[in-house]
């Protein structure tokens, strides 16, 4: 195994989040967490409630123009195109240069794992950022939604530190995205039950891009993972382009129908 470069351990940086929030996690890269969690946050905020959203390591982002006279700090000069959508969604201010910091404390070009993203980029990530994050976030929001990277077993860190140990040390409970093709029962019970070996409450899962026309597998999916892994579909969304300057209209109507009793709990718990 290799041996972290990175002096700090994550473990002795992050803390407990101690307000209301939710983690969203999927089932492997590309199942669509940002566009749940941008609907959840669109949905929040229409509500009243101040969201905050943070995903707190990020690779695949873009070098932001105009940047080589600037002295910025190597995760600043990139750009997160997911961090932007759910700003947002959330109401915030995405021309607030300062807030992405917040929304999107470490950041790698390389579109890979990021712990490879950040060994070939000689970045280790800065922990303490993503823990200034959480304490800005604890002070500036409601409710925080925070949106993993990938799947649930994918490594941060050389050490391995891996979303599941992320998560397990914010203690939020986790929702889970997947996706109605065939394979899903496979990958949503591999994530539910890993989720809840780490003692951390399953606050449901949710299908995402449901097609128009679904077939035999997409059908069933929702009875089979309810009866196979013992949680609640909270959801099922339609298939619809990438959400990108705002959350479609057919996916936040849908998404506030689906998650009605959920959104209320949120509301709830974030008004005390």
């Amino acid at each position: 195994m290799t041996k972290n470069p990175n002096p700090v351990h994550p473990r002795n940086v992050l803390h407990r989040y101690s307000l209301p929030g939710l983690f969203i996690t999927g089932t492997g890269t590309g199942v669509g967490k940002t566009t749940v969690t941008a609907t959840l946050a669109a949905n929040l905020r229409k509500r009243g409630i101040r969201v905050g959203v943070c995903k707190p390591v990020a690779s695949g982002c873009s070098v932001v123009n105009n940047t080589k006279s600037l002295q910025l700090d190597p995760n600043d000069a990139l750009s997160c195109l997911d961090g932007e959508i759910l700003a947002r969604a959330a109401g915030l201010d995405v021309k607030d240069i300062g807030l992405h910091r917040y929304v999107s404390p470490l950041r790698y070009q390389q579109a890979i794992s990021p712990h490879v993203a950040a060994r070939l980029e000689g970045r280790p990530p800065e922990w303490a950022r993503v823990e200034d994050a959480f304490d800005y976030w604890e002070d500036h929001c409601d409710i925080l939604l925070v949106e993993g990277s990938g799947g649930w077993m994918v490594p941060l860190d050389e050490g391995y530190f891996t979303v599941a140990d992320l998560a397990a040390i914010l203690r939020l409970p986790v929702l889970v995205v997947t996706t109605p093709q065939l394979g899903t029962l496979n990958t949503t019970a591999l994530t539910v039950h890993a989720i809840q070996q780490r003692s951390l409450p399953v606050s449901g899962v949710v299908i995402n891009r449901m097609p128009k026309t679904p077939g035999v597998a997409e059908s069933y999916a929702a009875q089979e993972i309810e009866q196979f892994c013992g949680v609640p579909v909270r959801g099922i969304l339609p298939e619809v382009a990438q959400v990108d300057e705002f959350v479609p209209h057919e996916l936040f109507d849908t998404a506030l129908a689906a998650f009605a009793r959920e959104l209320q709990t949120l509301e709830q718990q974030a008004r005390g």
